[in-house]
């Protein structure tokens, strides 16, 4: 960990009329009657502290490296709050809100790489209680005794101990704390300050100034754990001379002025101290003479993390899918919260195999035991013209995760009496198959992972009506849900749910309304998001926090249209550290996702599953021009009556083999309607048309080449026959 020297000067972007206007209205939440806030949500705009201009000062500020870890980020780091925001872990529920109003603070906010953040959460131990309510940051510093160290305002070789081989250890228990909270014992993080450490070692021994010079530079990568090493080193060669003196860039340049001067004698005393310090003889005193009574006392605590959002998903000889690997992202480009993924494509393309292959390796061999009847349909038929399930092949499902070394695995053969794959439950799962009953009857679900995954599996299953278990909620668990549903209903400041004992209702614009008697959409995503509320309180105590995986068939079943466009939204703010996965055909849904949250799968000419590649971005595309893009593959959404003729003609022309190959014969009446869809008489205009017919035969055949493709290929012949007819 490397000292810092924060600019005292709060940047520009902190003191913009936005970032003001949204502070105002925080602290306005804030000073609102406790009771008011209870089953309220701050709504703080947490996108604000991913906006490229602020991060940019931050990174300049951190010198381009993580405030903690000081690995290189190349630009790819976060905003982290020293502070957090809310639901600080060990502190009281009536301190759930500290310290909010700091959300702006300059001197509160950190640049951190994506492993340090998930390490810390909302972590923050503090020897005593926290501060008052609302103070200011310099009473908060003054009465709080943080045991987290600040490299902005603090040195943390004070409280850190680096040795050669890359391990921290504490000096103090604000150490031992630091390290703990932020993970820096991480194995590959260990290996990577080894690496820097030996190879600034290395450089002295060489004397490869120019090298040697760069490892030193604050802009190196785990240069706070190379200069403590070198410190110990200049001390055991120069104990009472210049070069041990100073911090920073002024200890560095003294020990390069002695470094350049040295004799021969001198490197020979420097290449001796190096070998005591690699040795350990000089590492070992300072931890055990000053660290070793502080560790006595404190409890040493086992890291417990989530597996992460899931990472990468391969699927082999699954129902329809012979192969078919792709990734999630990591985290949003430029928003807070979890990234998602939403696939779309034509019928029998896979989607619902997608959420159910993922399901069964997530949940564990011991949970899908449970489905056992149901796994023989999932094996893989390479057959063309039937359904052939004798073929040989294994089903195997592998899943690797962001942020840890676990995974999750499936496999099953109609030769075994069981499935294979991980035996324990990577992560907590909840899946909705696209029918979604709820029976009012049914009050309990069973117990288990596999009763949360059913209704992908049997379209029958139903899900219990939560009704009675929410009616049931008192107290701070009333007020939590409450503060849910208010964002999934788009409840106004002054609606509010009712519980009674005997029913449910929601009282909008002046009128209650029973739960029972609103449309089947608002009833269908209020019972939902209930029943994801109750597999997860239990486990998370505020939902904000919460961490699952929900996949969700057809996400835009029964919904409004004006539902459809805040459906994800609204679930993505409700659960902001959940991971998404659902399916839709429907490309009003698409609003609230990101670019590489969106995949297409397509059969090739072969009628294997791929993803599409080199997705448009979905950012401000209307309707029209989402179905008309790669993502839903319209011809035209100008004239339905077209657009069916259209199709009609394309399956005319594209023929299938028994063999499997595909032929392409043109059709008269597809130039003519094409003729009619573009207009024009100029050389310039024919050769546009004609290009469009081939593009849209191709296209429109479901065994085709990938759309990508086509379409460039379609540009360049546009291209080549524009040119020739220049000539």
């Amino acid at each position: 960990m490397l000292r810092i020297k924060r600019p005292g000067m709060t940047p520009h972007f902190l003191r913009s009329p936005q970032v003001l206007e949204e502070r105002r209205r925080i602290l306005e939440y804030l000073r609102r009657d406790e009771s008011e806030r209870r089953q309220r949500r701050d709504s703080l705009n947490e996108d604000l502290f991913f906006d490229g201009r602020f991060l940019h000062v931050l990174s300049d500020t951190f010198k381009g490296k993580c405030a903690f870890c000081e690995s290189s980020l190349d630009g790819s780091g976060r905003t982290v709050h020293m502070r957090p925001l809310r639901y600080v872990d060990n502190f009281a529920k009536d301190h759930r809100e500290y310290y909010l109003w700091l959300a702006f603070e300059w001197r509160n906010l950190f640049y951190s790489c994506d492993v340090c953040a998930a390490r810390k959460s909302n972590k923050f131990p503090l020897e005593g209680s926290p501060t008052n309510f609302l103070a200011s940051y310099e009473d908060t510093i003054r009465n709080e005794r943080s045991l987290l160290v600040d490299p902005t305002s603090e040195d943390p070789d004070k409280h850190l101990f680096f040795t050669c081989d890359g391990d921290v250890r504490p000096l103090t228990r604000k150490g031992h704390e630091t390290i703990l909270t932020f993970d820096l014992n991480r194995d590959e993080l260990v290996a990577a300050r080894a690496g820097c450490i030996q190879g600034v070692l290395m450089a002295l021994r060489m004397k490869a100034t120019s090298e040697l010079e760069s490892k030193l530079h604050s802009y190196a990568p785990h240069v706070g754990a190379v200069r403590s090493v070198l410190r110990r080193v200049t001390g055991a060669w120069r104990p009472r001379g210049r070069p041990s003196l100073g911090n920073g860039e002024a200890f560095v340049q003294r020990f390069m002025d002695a470094y350049f001067a040295a004799t021969d004698d001198e490197f020979k005393k420097l290449n001796a101290s190096i070998e005591e310090i690699e040795r350990g003889g000089a590492d070992s005193e300072p931890y055990q003479d000053i660290a070793t009574s502080v560790v006595e006392y404190i409890q040493e605590r086992e890291w417990h993390h989530q597996a992460g959002e899931i990472a990468t998903v391969r699927i082999s000889n699954f129902k329809a899918i012979e192969d078919l690997s792709f990734t999630l992202p990591g985290r949003r480009s430029d928003k807070a919260g979890t990234p998602a993924l939403m696939i779309l494509g034509e019928n029998s393309t896979g989607k619902s195999s997608v959420l159910a292959a993922i399901a069964l390796a997530a949940i564990g061999s011991g949970e899908t035991r449970k489905l056992k009847k149901y796994l023989p349909a999932l094996m893989h038929s390479s057959a063309l013209t039937r359904f052939d399930q004798l073929d040989d092949t294994d089903v195997s499902v592998g899943i690797s995760f962001h942020l840890s070394e676990r995974s999750a695995a499936f496999a099953y053969n109609s030769q075994l009496e069981a499935p294979e794959g991980s035996p324990k439950p990577a992560l907590k799962v909840l899946a909705y198959g696209p029918r979604r009953f709820f029976d009012p009857k049914k009050r309990n679900r069973s117990f288990g992972a596999a009763a949360r995954v059913i209704t992908l599996f049997n379209p029958l299953a139903t899900i219990p009506y939560p009704g009675d278990w929410l009616r049931a909620q008192t107290g701070d668990r009333f007020d939590t849900i409450a503060s849910a549903l208010r964002i999934v209903l788009a409840l106004g400041d002054d609606d509010e749910l009712i519980v009674e004992p005997d029913y449910l209702a929601v009282r909008a614009n002046g009128r209650v309304t029973p739960i029972d008697a609103l449309s089947e959409g608002y009833r269908s995503v209020f019972v939902m998001t209930v029943d994801i509320i109750r597999e997860l309180i239990d486990d998370f105590e505020n939902l904000e926090q919460a961490q699952a995986l929900i996949l969700i068939d057809e996400l835009e079943t029964h919904l409004h249209p004006r539902w459809k466009m805040q459906v994800m939204t609204s679930l993505r703010k409700v659960f902001p550290k959940v991971q998404f996965i659902v399916t839709t055909h429907d490309p009003l849904c698409l609003r609230g996702m990101d670019d590489g949250e969106v995949m297409v799968l397509q059969r090739d000419q072969a009628g294997r599953i791929h993803p599409l590649a080199d997705l448009p971005s979905v950012k401000g595309m209307t309707a029209e021009q989402l179905l008309t893009s790669d993502y839903f593959g319209l011809a035209s959404t100008t004239d339905p009556s077209t657009e069916i003729r259209l199709a009609s003609l394309a399956g005319d022309v594209a023929r299938t083999s028994l063999r499997g190959d595909s032929t392409f014969v043109p059709a008269a009446a597809t130039s003519d309607l094409v003729g009619r869809l573009a207009i024009g008489e100029s050389s310039t205009e024919q050769i546009i048309q004609e290009a469009l017919i081939q593009y849209l035969e191709r296209r429109e055949s479901r065994r085709g080449n990938l759309r990508p493709q086509l379409r460039a290929e379609a540009v360049e012949a546009v291209l080549q026959a524009l040119s020739k007819d220049e000539v």
